[in-house]
């Protein structure tokens, strides 16, 4: 079950631009918490969940590289990683490719810390919409995204791999709704499947809340909620 709880706190983590590149001086910031349980304890009545915090950051540097942080915590674990992303094409291009290269450390209950080294690919895709007459929302395009990356435990000398699924839908001016696909499998354990639907409002200026639910097959049928504050400034 420990192992279980390691891997969900990874499935939690905040969104991230994928391909794209921040502008130079741009920061993102995001905070989340994640509640989830499994569906047999839920329907038992169960009194508490398992949470996973985590905090983002996103700086835009130039020249099509942006630097990011990540801090995740869990009942069971903790790790932080440092990113580098270098966004192939160009800013204005439809379609986005980059690359990442990061380290970071990990922790967990009864176990030596690690040290972690990580390389990903993100595609991106945006696309406008032109929504017929009749249709009340304010439709304005949307994106789709594929991150793939991998993680080497260096301490360990054992991998794991995640790839993620986003397809993104501006519905108006301040909402978003977004569905991420979320493919992840740790050494000896099989690989788990999330399903993530969430809705992002704008409250004022760059702030942004995100609701979202969450699906996990892993070792049994997890169900969880998200929430989230965004910021760009």
């Amino acid at each position: 079950m420990v192992i279980l709880t390691l891997l969900l706190s990874c499935l939690a983590s905040a969104v991230q631009a994928g391909a794209w590149a921040r502008p130079r001086g741009e920061v993102f910031l995001s905070f989340s918490s994640n509640l989830h349980s499994s569906i047999e304890a839920l329907a038992d009545g169960v009194d508490t969940m398992s949470r996973h915090d985590s905090a983002y950051l996103e700086y835009g540097l130039g020249r099509r590289l942006t630097f990011s942080a990540e801090i995740g915590r869990g009942q069971h674990s903790r790790e932080s990683m440092g990113l580098l992303r270098y966004t192939l094409t160009r800013p204005d291009a439809r379609f986005q490719a980059a690359l990442d290269f990061g380290a970071g450390q990990r922790s967990a209950d009864g176990q030596d810390n690690s040290t972690l080294a990580r390389l990903g690919l993100s595609l991106g895709y945006g696309y406008g919409i032109t929504p017929p007459d009749w249709m009340p929302l304010d439709l304005q395009g949307g994106w789709i995204a594929l991150d793939a990356h991998a993680v080497r435990d260096m301490t360990r000398q054992e991998d794991r791999w995640k790839v993620e699924a986003t397809f993104g839908l501006t519905l108006s001016e301040r909402s978003r709704f977004m569905l991420q696909l979320v493919a992840e499998e740790w050494a000896g354990l099989d690989v788990t499947y999330a399903l993530n639907p969430s809705f992002v409002y704008q409250i004022r200026g760059g702030t942004s809340v995100e609701l979202g639910i969450r699906a996990i097959q892993a070792e049994d049928v997890q169900l969880g909620l998200e929430l989230g504050f965004w910021h760009h400034f």
